[in-house]
């Protein structure tokens, strides 16, 4: 696996470095400092699995940045790193093809459940940004809308989910379990597992049976 980290703060880069390389032994972890020399690398270097890009760049930033480097690497997964927790951008970026928007401020954990989530085809963006930028993120799913399901504004904790974990939580409240659901959406059961992970801790549910039983309260009352 081939992954490089474009960020203007040395410490930050060896720190993600190695958190990189404890994710995936064996990795080649690729450094950079600026867009200009993030471009030289991929002009040098071929099939990079996975570009970690700070929002804010010497030489570019934002749609700019990344537009620079999808220009290289059309098929490669583009994450933001950053440490603004803005809707508008993460929104602008995700639009503009980034696969994914981390905040600097997420744990070890986190990152790890965002990149597998990432490297299986799905959008990422942080729980703290999701409730703004929910309304106007595209769907993971492909061209089809977002399931129906209860109004975030009726069922707290309904905001902080993306598209694809609405889908998800619309096939559990079904009864379906995980490797079901994975068939139906064409992923794999670890993929699946995370998303319950992310469903249950934004609804504060013990556990599927208790997240499944709060929607149909809220779908009744």
């Amino acid at each position: 696996m081939r992954i490089l980290i474009v960020d203007d703060q040395p410490l930050f880069r060896e720190a993600l470095g190695s958190l990189l390389e404890h994710f995936y032994p064996g990795a080649a972890v690729f450094e950079v400092g600026s867009v200009e020399e993030a471009v030289g690398v991929l002009c040098q270097y071929a099939n990079f699995d996975l570009i970690m890009l700070d929002v804010f760049l010497p030489g570019g930033t934002g749609v700019a940045a990344l537009a620079l480097i999808k220009e290289k690497v059309q098929q490669t997964p583009v994450v933001i790193m950053s440490g603004a927790d803005d809707a508008e951008i993460a929104r602008k970026l995700i639009e503009h093809g980034a696969r994914g928007y981390i905040a600097k401020s997420a744990g070890a954990g986190d990152v790890k459940n965002a990149l597998h989530l990432i490297l299986a085809g799905e959008i990422y963006i942080s729980p703290s940004m999701l409730a703004e930028a929910k309304s106007s993120l595209p769907s993971d799913s492909g061209n089809s809308p977002p399931p129906t399901m209860p109004d975030s504004d009726e069922m707290p904790g309904m905001a902080g989910l993306t598209p694809r974990q609405r889908e998800v939580f619309r096939l559990m409240a079904r009864g379906l379990p995980n490797k079901s659901i994975a068939r139906e959406l064409s992923c794999s059961d670890g993929t699946i597992k995370l998303h319950v992970s992310a469903i249950l801790r934004a609804l504060h549910a013990r556990n599927r049976t208790e997240a499944v039983q709060m929607a149909a309260r809220r779908q009744a009352a």
